[in-house]
C-alpha cells in the first residue's frame, strides 16, 4: 500500500509528485493545471485505497501475535534537510520555456535546473549527519539497482511505444477518452509509466494536428481537449502502482525493504495478489464514473 499510495496515486495532483505529469509539465502543460483538472478522481480513489488498507490492515493486527512494546517517541533529525529539499522544489520551475529571464544551455541535454539539482544532492550528501545516514542503513544500491533496470526497460521500449503512438494517431477518430485511458494505463503498468504518458499525449495531440513537442500547442490541446489529457494522465499515474517497474519508485522501495530485512512479493505475487485484486476494480470504477 505504501507502493499503491505514496509513490504512485498520491502523487497525481502536481508535477513533482509522478514523474509523467512531470514531463507533461516540461512539455508545456500549466503545472496548477493538474490539481484543478484531477482532484475530483484523485480524492475518492485514493479513500477508497485507503479504506481497503484500513480493512487489511485492521484484519492482520487482530491475527498478529506482537509482544513488542513502543515508546511512541518520534525523533527527527536532519532538519537543515529542509532547506536542500525547498531548493530542489523551487528549482522546478527553473525553465527558459516558462521563465524567460533563465538562460538556456541548448544544446546541452540539461539546464540550469538540473544543474541546481544535482548540486544540492551532493552537498546533501556531503554536508549529511553521518550517524543519521547510518542509522537510516543508506547507500547507493537500491538507486543502482533502479537506473540499471530502467536503463534497459527505456532502450528497449522506446521504439515499441513510438510505433503505437503511430499507430494511435492514424486511428485517431476511433479513440476515445476512455481508450486512451485503459491503454495508457495497461502500458504504464507493465512498461514505464513516464515514456507512456508522453507517447500517448503526442498520440491524442496528433489526433488534431498538434504537436507535443510544441509548448503552444500543448497548451491548446489542454485547454480544448482536456479529457484527454486527464485520462493519460490518470491513467499513467495511477496504473503506474500495477507492478514494480510501472514507476521508478515502486522498484527503488522494494530494493530499500530487501535491504532492510523486509521481505517483499516477487513480481508476479505482487501483481496477482495484490495489484490485480485490489487496484484493478478500483480502476474500473474510475473508467465507469469519469470515462465511460
Amino acid at each position: 500500500f505504501f507502493i499503491f499510495i505514496v509513490s504512485n496515486i498520491g502523487g497525481a495532483l502536481t508535477p513533482i509528485g509522478d514523474p509523467p505529469l512531470f514531463l507533461g509539465f516540461l512539455r508545456g502543460v500549466p503545472f496548477f493545471w493538474v490539481i484543478g483538472a484531477v482532484w475530483f478522481i484523485w480524492l475518492p480513489t485514493l479513500i477508497l485505497l485507503l479504506l481497503v488498507f484500513y480493512f487489511i490492515d485492521s484484519r492482520n493486527k487482530a491475527e498478529a501475535n506482537e509482544s513488542k512494546t513502543y515508546s511512541g517517541k518520534i525523533e527527527f533529525k536532519g532538519l537543515k534537510n529542509l532547506i536542500y529539499l525547498t531548493i530542489i522544489l523551487v528549482s522546478v520551475f527553473l525553465d527558459p520555456s516558462i521563465l524567460s529571464w533563465v538562460p538556456s544551455l541548448y544544446p546541452l541535454p540539461f539546464g540550469i535546473r538540473e544543474i541546481i539539482m544535482f548540486a544540492v544532492v551532493f552537498i546533501s550528501y556531503k554536508a549529511a549527519d553521518k550517524e543519521v545516514l547510518k542509522a537510516n542503513e543508506f547507500d547507493f544500491e537500491p538507486i543502482k539497482e533502479v537506473a540499471y533496470l530502467f536503463v534497459g526497460i527505456f532502450a528497449t521500449m522506446i521504439p515499441a511505444l513510438q510505433l503505437i503512438a503511430n499507430q494511435a494517431k492514424e486511428m485517431g477518430e476511433k479513440l476515445s477518452e476512455g481508450i486512451f485511458y485503459w491503454a495508457t494505463g495497461l502500458l504504464s503498468g507493465f512498461l514505464d509509466n513516464a515514456p507512456t504518458y508522453l507517447n500517448f499525449l503526442s498520440a491524442s495531440m496528433g489526433k488534431y494536428g498538434l504537436d507535443v513537442n510544441n509548448s503552444s500547442h500543448v497548451i491548446q490541446f489542454t485547454n480544448n481537449y482536456e479529457s484527454y489529457l486527464v485520462a493519460i494522465s490518470v491513467a499513467a499515474v495511477f496504473f503506474g502502482a500495477m507492478t514494480y517497474i510501472g514507476n521508478g519508485p515502486n522498484f527503488m522501495v522494494k530494493a530499500i525493504s530487501e535491504r532492510a530485512g523486509i521481505t517483499m512479493p516477487s513480481f508476479f505475487v505482487y501483481l496477482i495478489k495484490y495489484a490485480v485484486p485490489i487496484l484493478l476494480p478500483i480502476f474500473f470504477l474510475v473508467w465507469l464514473v469519469f470515462f465511460i
